[in-house]
């Protein structure tokens, strides 16, 4: 679970021990944001890019609440209640491009993606959506001014093809941390894991895929 890790890291990064108290609670805190988590009935609908390179859809919960802007650039969401933001990127590159250089890219057209500092990472591994993609989730935490701030990073290569996906968001108060984990568990488990691409076949209408040479006309009887 997320929970544990955030401790760890808010912990670390803040230089103090856990007090006295905070210890025998731990397995209270983690049902707490398990319960606070989205129930299951909470409906998730689908939002399609319009202006990526590589068309991308994905489900997006309590979509009616989000702000959805489809830029030339980028296709963002943002919820002011939660201060939490998406961002989505797909762009054309070298066919034998890298995971890393992808990266390289998408922060040279949006520096404020989160720098994941190794000391505020929780999360780390290969992430498989979008199919077709060699891709890369971190998850990373740290308390700031604003509150503890989270962060989850994608950032994908695939043949000719670059995608990023971001997601942050801040909370403050008592229960800063049970908050924070469970809107990570949502952007990484329910939207960033439903991300599909769709190929350039997809994009081609059928009745041009499936031509083929004309048969030669029948013989007249004789």
């Amino acid at each position: 679970m997320l929970l544990p890790r955030i401790f760890a890291v808010l912990l670390l990064a803040t230089g103090c021990a856990p007090p006295p108290a905070r210890e025998p609670p731990k397995v209270a805190t983690a049902q707490h944001a398990a319960e606070s988590a989205p129930a299951s009935g909470v409906k998730s609908e689908r939002v399609r890019s319009r202006t990526l390179d590589l068309a991308i859809e994905f489900l997006l919960p309590e979509k009616s609440t989000w702000q959805i802007t489809h830029g030339q650039t980028w296709l963002e969401a943002r919820q002011s209640s939660s201060a939490s933001s998406y961002a989505f990127r797909t762009w054309r590159a070298a066919r034998l491009v890298r995971q890393s250089e992808c990266e390289e890219q998408a922060r040279l057209v949006r520096p404020a993606i989160p720098i994941a500092e190794p000391e505020s990472i929780v999360e780390q591994r290969p992430f498989a959506a979008p199919a077709g993609f060699d891709s890369k989730l971190v998850v990373g935490v740290e308390p700031t001014m604003r509150g503890v701030e989270g962060y989850a990073l994608v950032f994908g290569s695939s043949v000719g093809f670059c995608y990023a996906a971001v997601f942050t968001t801040v909370a403050s108060g008592g229960d800063a941390e049970q908050t924070v984990a469970t809107r990570l568990g949502v952007a990484v488990d329910r939207v960033f894991a439903s991300v599909k691409a769709r190929n350039v076949d997809d994009r081609v209408p059928r009745r041009h895929l499936v031509s083929g040479p004309k048969s030669a006309p029948a013989a007249p009887s004789q």
